[in-house]
Protein backbone atom coordinates (compact mmCIF):
# COMPACT_ATOMS: atom_id res chain seq x y z
CA UNK A 1 0.00 0.00 0.00
CA UNK A 2 2.69 2.54 0.72
CA UNK A 3 4.47 1.39 -2.93
CA UNK A 4 0.94 2.36 -3.99
CA UNK A 5 1.23 5.54 -2.41
CA UNK A 6 4.83 6.87 -3.45
CA UNK A 7 3.59 5.82 -7.34
CA UNK A 8 0.35 8.10 -7.36
CA UNK A 9 2.29 10.75 -5.56
CA UNK A 10 5.02 10.53 -8.56
CA UNK A 11 2.54 10.27 -11.48
CA UNK A 12 0.37 13.52 -9.94
CA UNK A 13 3.52 15.62 -10.71
CA UNK A 14 4.31 17.33 -13.89
CA UNK A 15 8.04 17.59 -12.84
CA UNK A 16 10.45 15.06 -10.57
CA UNK A 17 10.36 15.33 -7.42
CA UNK A 18 13.21 14.22 -5.00
CA UNK A 19 13.17 11.68 -2.19
CA UNK A 20 13.21 13.78 0.85
CA UNK A 21 10.45 15.88 -0.41
CA UNK A 22 8.25 13.21 -0.97
CA UNK A 23 9.40 11.51 2.11
CA UNK A 24 7.87 14.48 4.63
CA UNK A 25 4.57 14.55 1.87
CA UNK A 26 4.14 10.78 2.77
CA UNK A 27 5.14 10.80 6.38
CA UNK A 28 7.57 8.23 5.50
CA UNK A 29 11.39 8.25 6.11
CA UNK A 30 13.87 8.80 3.22
CA UNK A 31 14.89 5.22 3.51
CA UNK A 32 11.56 3.79 3.06
CA UNK A 33 10.65 6.37 -0.04
CA UNK A 34 13.92 5.19 -1.83
CA UNK A 35 13.73 1.70 -1.75
CA UNK A 36 9.58 1.92 -3.15
CA UNK A 37 10.96 4.45 -5.79
CA UNK A 38 14.30 2.50 -6.92
CA UNK A 39 11.76 -0.91 -7.10
CA UNK A 40 9.32 1.39 -8.81
CA UNK A 41 12.01 2.53 -11.24
CA UNK A 42 13.46 -0.96 -11.59
CA UNK A 43 9.61 -1.53 -12.65
CA UNK A 44 9.81 0.91 -15.63
CA UNK A 45 7.07 3.11 -13.77
CA UNK A 46 9.20 5.95 -12.23
CA UNK A 47 12.54 7.36 -13.52
CA UNK A 48 15.30 8.69 -11.87
CA UNK A 49 16.39 12.08 -13.22
CA UNK A 50 19.89 13.20 -14.06
CA UNK A 51 19.29 16.00 -10.86
CA UNK A 52 18.70 12.77 -8.76
CA UNK A 53 15.01 13.71 -8.73
CA UNK A 54 12.12 10.88 -9.75
CA UNK A 55 9.44 11.32 -11.95
CA UNK A 56 7.31 9.13 -13.79
CA UNK A 57 8.56 6.42 -16.32
CA UNK A 58 7.33 4.79 -19.59
CA UNK A 59 5.34 2.49 -17.58
CA UNK A 60 3.08 4.59 -16.39
CA UNK A 61 2.16 6.06 -19.76
CA UNK A 62 1.45 2.02 -20.81
CA UNK A 63 -0.94 1.50 -17.49
CA UNK A 64 -2.34 4.61 -18.60
CA UNK A 65 -2.96 3.81 -22.60
CA UNK A 66 -4.33 0.10 -21.05
CA UNK A 67 -7.08 1.36 -18.43
CA UNK A 68 -8.40 4.39 -21.05
CA UNK A 69 -8.55 1.47 -23.44
CA UNK A 70 -10.22 -1.19 -21.41
CA UNK A 71 -12.84 0.73 -20.02
CA UNK A 72 -13.72 2.98 -22.85
CA UNK A 73 -15.20 5.27 -21.10
CA UNK A 74 -13.00 8.61 -22.11
CA UNK A 75 -13.49 7.76 -25.76
CA UNK A 76 -16.94 7.07 -25.34
CA UNK A 77 -17.35 10.75 -24.28
CA UNK A 78 -15.89 11.69 -27.50
CA UNK A 79 -18.37 10.18 -29.32
CA UNK A 80 -21.59 11.07 -26.75
CA UNK A 81 -21.02 14.43 -25.14
CA UNK A 82 -19.80 16.92 -27.80
CA UNK A 83 -23.94 17.93 -27.75
CA UNK A 84 -23.08 19.25 -24.42
CA UNK A 85 -20.60 21.05 -25.32
CA UNK A 86 -22.56 23.42 -27.24
CA UNK A 87 -24.40 24.63 -23.91
CA UNK A 88 -21.50 27.37 -23.13
CA UNK A 89 -20.92 25.18 -19.93
CA UNK A 90 -17.82 23.27 -18.96
CA UNK A 91 -18.55 19.90 -19.02
CA UNK A 92 -17.29 17.01 -17.29
CA UNK A 93 -16.89 12.95 -16.58
CA UNK A 94 -15.11 12.75 -13.15
CA UNK A 95 -14.20 9.84 -10.72
CA UNK A 96 -13.68 9.85 -7.44
CA UNK A 97 -10.02 8.70 -5.98
CA UNK A 98 -10.25 9.10 -2.05
CA UNK A 99 -11.11 12.75 -1.12
CA UNK A 100 -10.61 13.88 -4.90
CA UNK A 101 -11.87 14.06 -8.11
CA UNK A 102 -10.22 13.49 -11.19
CA UNK A 103 -11.31 13.97 -14.87
CA UNK A 104 -11.50 11.49 -17.65
CA UNK A 105 -12.67 14.20 -19.65
CA UNK A 106 -13.23 18.37 -19.58
CA UNK A 107 -14.15 20.55 -21.94
CA UNK A 108 -14.29 24.40 -21.39
CA UNK A 109 -16.80 26.66 -23.39
CA UNK A 110 -15.04 27.07 -27.06
CA UNK A 111 -12.03 24.45 -26.18
CA UNK A 112 -11.41 22.23 -29.15
CA UNK A 113 -12.41 18.93 -28.53
CA UNK A 114 -9.06 17.36 -28.53
CA UNK A 115 -8.16 18.98 -25.63
CA UNK A 116 -10.66 17.78 -23.90
CA UNK A 117 -9.10 14.04 -22.42
CA UNK A 118 -7.73 14.14 -19.25
CA UNK A 119 -7.04 17.07 -16.25
CA UNK A 120 -5.27 17.60 -13.47
CA UNK A 121 -6.55 15.73 -10.62
CA UNK A 122 -6.56 16.20 -7.24
CA UNK A 123 -10.28 18.75 -6.85
CA UNK A 124 -11.71 18.18 -3.64
CA UNK A 125 -14.58 15.62 -3.57
CA UNK A 126 -16.66 17.90 -0.70
CA UNK A 127 -16.77 20.78 -3.38
CA UNK A 128 -17.19 19.16 -6.60
CA UNK A 129 -20.55 18.22 -7.84
CA UNK A 130 -19.61 15.01 -8.90
CA UNK A 131 -17.20 14.47 -5.56
CA UNK A 132 -20.82 14.60 -3.76
CA UNK A 133 -22.62 12.27 -5.98
CA UNK A 134 -19.94 9.85 -5.74
CA UNK A 135 -19.54 9.94 -1.58
CA UNK A 136 -23.13 9.72 -1.62
CA UNK A 137 -22.90 6.01 -2.95
CA UNK A 138 -19.36 5.08 -1.53
CA UNK A 139 -19.12 3.05 1.89
CA UNK A 140 -20.22 5.16 5.36
CA UNK A 141 -16.70 3.84 5.79
CA UNK A 142 -14.70 5.87 3.51
CA UNK A 143 -16.26 8.74 4.27
CA UNK A 144 -15.13 8.65 7.86
CA UNK A 145 -11.75 8.34 6.76
CA UNK A 146 -10.75 10.69 4.17
CA UNK A 147 -13.41 13.81 5.72
CA UNK A 148 -12.94 12.91 9.53
CA UNK A 149 -13.88 16.34 10.87
CA UNK A 150 -16.76 17.08 7.71
CA UNK A 151 -18.75 14.00 7.91
CA UNK A 152 -21.34 14.65 9.97
CA UNK A 153 -21.78 18.30 7.80
CA UNK A 154 -21.26 16.21 4.76
CA UNK A 155 -23.99 13.27 5.77
CA UNK A 156 -27.46 15.48 5.65
CA UNK A 157 -25.86 16.37 2.26
CA UNK A 158 -24.98 12.89 0.90
CA UNK A 159 -28.23 11.51 2.42
CA UNK A 160 -30.18 14.00 -0.07
CA UNK A 161 -27.86 13.59 -3.58
CA UNK A 162 -29.22 9.75 -2.65
CA UNK A 163 -32.82 10.64 -2.54
CA UNK A 164 -32.56 13.15 -5.28
CA UNK A 165 -30.15 11.01 -7.66
CA UNK A 166 -28.18 13.86 -8.28
CA UNK A 167 -25.70 16.53 -7.04
CA UNK A 168 -25.93 20.82 -7.10
CA UNK A 169 -23.62 23.00 -6.02
CA UNK A 170 -23.87 26.58 -6.40
CA UNK A 171 -20.91 27.88 -7.62
CA UNK A 172 -19.03 30.92 -5.57
CA UNK A 173 -18.70 33.14 -9.26
CA UNK A 174 -22.90 32.70 -9.73
CA UNK A 175 -24.85 29.34 -11.69
CA UNK A 176 -24.67 25.94 -10.68
CA UNK A 177 -22.58 22.90 -11.18
CA UNK A 178 -24.62 19.22 -11.87
CA UNK A 179 -24.10 16.25 -11.88
CA UNK A 180 -25.43 12.81 -12.79
CA UNK A 181 -23.89 9.49 -12.16
CA UNK A 182 -22.77 6.97 -14.78
CA UNK A 183 -23.67 3.54 -14.26
CA UNK A 184 -25.68 1.73 -11.78
CA UNK A 185 -23.81 1.77 -8.97
CA UNK A 186 -21.59 4.72 -10.45
CA UNK A 187 -18.47 4.31 -12.13
CA UNK A 188 -18.24 7.90 -12.57
CA UNK A 189 -19.94 11.18 -12.52
CA UNK A 190 -20.89 13.60 -15.65
CA UNK A 191 -21.70 17.06 -14.56
CA UNK A 192 -22.15 20.57 -16.45
CA UNK A 193 -20.76 23.54 -14.73
CA UNK A 194 -21.50 27.12 -15.61
CA UNK A 195 -24.16 30.22 -15.39
CA UNK A 196 -26.93 27.86 -15.14
CA UNK A 197 -29.89 29.27 -13.81
CA UNK A 198 -32.31 27.52 -11.21
CA UNK A 199 -35.02 27.11 -13.87
CA UNK A 200 -32.89 25.49 -16.52
CA UNK A 201 -31.69 22.67 -13.88
CA UNK A 202 -34.63 20.66 -14.68
CA UNK A 203 -34.17 20.56 -18.06
CA UNK A 204 -30.26 19.80 -18.54
CA UNK A 205 -30.70 17.25 -16.02
CA UNK A 206 -32.61 15.46 -18.14
CA UNK A 207 -30.10 15.71 -21.10
CA UNK A 208 -27.53 14.94 -19.08
CA UNK A 209 -29.42 11.63 -17.50
CA UNK A 210 -30.04 10.33 -21.12
CA UNK A 211 -26.54 10.66 -21.94
CA UNK A 212 -25.34 9.14 -18.90
CA UNK A 213 -27.50 6.42 -19.93
CA UNK A 214 -25.67 6.10 -23.19
CA UNK A 215 -22.40 6.15 -21.70
CA UNK A 216 -23.03 3.34 -19.42
CA UNK A 217 -25.61 1.22 -21.75
CA UNK A 218 -22.47 1.55 -24.27
CA UNK A 219 -20.12 0.52 -21.31
CA UNK A 220 -22.80 -2.69 -19.97
CA UNK A 221 -22.58 -3.84 -24.47
CA UNK A 222 -18.58 -3.49 -23.77
CA UNK A 223 -18.00 -5.82 -20.73
CA UNK A 224 -17.71 -9.97 -21.32
CA UNK A 225 -19.52 -11.80 -19.77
Amino acid sequence: MEGIEVLFAVAGRRTGVRVRALARELGMTPTRVQRYLGTLAHLGLARRNPDRSYAVGPGIHALSAMSLSASGLAARAMRVLPPLDGLGCIVAVGVLWRHTVSYLYFNLPGTPLSESLGRDGGYPAERSSIGLLLLAHCAPAHVRQYFPEERERLAPRLEEVRREGHAIVKRPEGGYSIAVPVGSPPVAGLALSGDIGADAVPGLLGRMRAAARELSEESAEETPL
